[in-house]
């Protein structure tokens, strides 16, 4: 290109930089003025990876001056949007208004915005991949594949002529896969293996080893490791009862065991509420701006409990009960909740009880039968099963410090696996100032700039020595015992209290 003059040294400077790699959100916001002030008509589709990109662009927009609401009708897209704001997205604007969308790749397949003429392809999509050396699930920016582009460049011009702006080189455009890793590829495979197990299928390595992309076997190796120590297989690798109960479930396998736990202690409700949520996903939605309301909302339905399945829990009775006073759409409005995700995730819980009744845990299938919820009240139960359904999960608080002036503080903990993580921003508990114990389990770790803990519940140790997988019981004195439920969660009691606990 240098020989034949066809690009000025700038522009062939700025190629063989590695900046043009990383995702240029001025470029993206020059491009769309271009766009706006040169171009003919049109509505504007963006794509970005991740909700972060998509707030920073709205407000390099709204901020600058050139894109006033009078003539451009700006519109972010996202699954934690407000449904009611998004489905402008399919309405044509009125004459002088051009319409921007600003969307991550749910647009690329699953919805079709008719009068879309310009497409701005990033080039970059979120992931959710299994880091199979460090036992965690990964959440980054990745190169799009080549049928991922097409799909973009596909928006262009559904119904009349289009152009669509993919922002990498064409050496990049060479290297990307054809198609995304499968998901078996990139996902924990406890739920695959019961379902292999229910099938009778023998050893599941030598099974799994016929499809089409084999996993990775240290993936199997993990899967494995995990269900035998929930006790859902044996060491034999063979189903246990509990094993059996678990693949029977339409949900994975610590939030199944979860609501195995509730139907026998008596608190079904809040619990396959709380399973229904993190199965689907919670009904909270984040306009944009209105973030920190938002994360007020969540705390104040966390009622003091330090659960993020609480809140979860919390916000399904208080909307029931809200709907039967006829005011479930106030509620729903004043606290950024979905109404759409409350009725998909009252359906759910229905499912799990009627599973529960035909697998005989459960009377009958009414989430809110008296018999079924006699200690739905009882806060301190509700946790031990929730630690019950996710335990190995757990984190442990080192200490907590003070930043700044306002009193804000930084929870610092660590899991025996990984080291210091933290809290994720949207967990009630990033901002708690002290914790009664000192250990939290979780139900999701994700790594994308940190390792971040996801939904996050406060529990005693109690909770921990009765629905751990097993402890054992070390004499360090005439009438002290340590309880070591592994190398980094022990407790030290008297020598009865730990015969106590073994009897138990």
């Amino acid at each position: 290109m240098r020989a034949k003059k066809m690009y000025s040294e700038d522009v062939l400077s700025a190629l063989l930089s590695p900046e043009p790699e990383q995702l240029n959100l001025d470029l993206v916001y020059e491009l769309l003025a271009h766009i706006c002030h040169k171009e003919p008509p049109g509505a504007i589709l963006v794509f970005l990876p991740g909700w972060d990109k998509i707030s920073s662009l709205h407000k390099i927009l709204s901020g600058s001056g050139k894109f006033p609401e009078s003539r451009f009708l700006i519109i972010p897209l996202h699954s934690m949007m407000p449904t009611v704001s998004q489905k402008s997205i399919f309405n044509r604007p009125p004459p002088g208004v051009r319409k921007i969308v600003i969307a991550t790749n749910i647009a690329e397949t699953s919805i079709t915005i008719d009068d879309v003429v310009y497409v701005i392809d990033c080039g970059k999509i979120k992931m959710q991949n299994f880091d199979t050396i460090n036992n965690l699930c990964t959440l980054k920016e990745e190169w799009v594949s080549v049928a991922n582009a097409r799909q973009r460049r596909g928006r262009a011009g559904r119904v009349q002529n289009g152009v669509c702006y993919h922002l990498f080189t064409r050496i990049r455009e060479s290297l990307l896969d054809k198609y995304q890793l499968p998901e078996m590829l990139r996902t924990r495979l406890e739920e695959v293996i019961l379902q292999a197990k229910i099938l009778q299928v023998g050893k599941v390595e030598p099974f799994l080893q016929k499809v089409i992309d084999p996993p990775n076997p240290r993936a199997l190796d993990l899967s494995l490791k995990l269900l035998t120590g929930m006790n859902a297989l044996d060491s034999d690798e063979q189903l246990t009862p509990l094993g059996y109960h678990l693949a029977n479930l339409p949900i994975d396998p610590q939030a199944g065991k979860m609501i195995l736990f509730a139907a026998m202690f008596g608190c079904i409700g809040p619990v396959a509420s709380i399973a229904a949520s993190l199965s689907f996903k919670d009904a909270f939605v984040i306009p944009l701006g209105k973030e920190q309301l938002v994360d007020k909302c969540r705390l104040e339905l966390s009622k003091g409990t330090k659960s993020d399945h609480l809140v979860l829990a919390n916000v399904m009775d208080e909307w029931l009960q809200a709907e039967r006073e006829m005011r479930g759409r106030e509620f729903t409005s004043r606290n950024f909740l979905s109404r759409n995700t409350l009725e998909l995730l009252k359906d759910m819980r229905r499912q799990f009880t009627s599973h529960l009744k035909d697998m005989k845990f459960l009377a009958n299938s009414s989430v809110n039968s008296p018999d079924s919820n006699v200690h739905s009240n009882n806060i301190a139960l509700i946790k031990a099963v929730i630690c019950a359904g996710l335990y190995p999960n757990v984190a442990i608080v080192k200490q907590i410090k003070k930043r700044g002036k306002l009193g804000n503080v930084s929870v610092e903990l660590f899991t025996p696996e990984d080291g210091v993580v933290k809290l994720h921003p949207k967990s009630i508990n990033e901002k708690t100032k002290d914790f009664e114990s000192r250990f939290l389990v979780y139900h999701q770790k994700l790594k994308s700039s940190a390792i971040y803990l996801h939904d996050t519940t406060m529990v005693y140790p109690f909770a921990l020595i009765f629905f751990s997988h097993g402890f054992t019981v070390e004499e360090v004195k005439s009438n002290s015992t340590l309880i070591i439920i592994n190398d980094s969660i022990r407790f030290s009691c008297s020598r009865e209290t730990a015969k106590l606990f073994q009897v138990m």
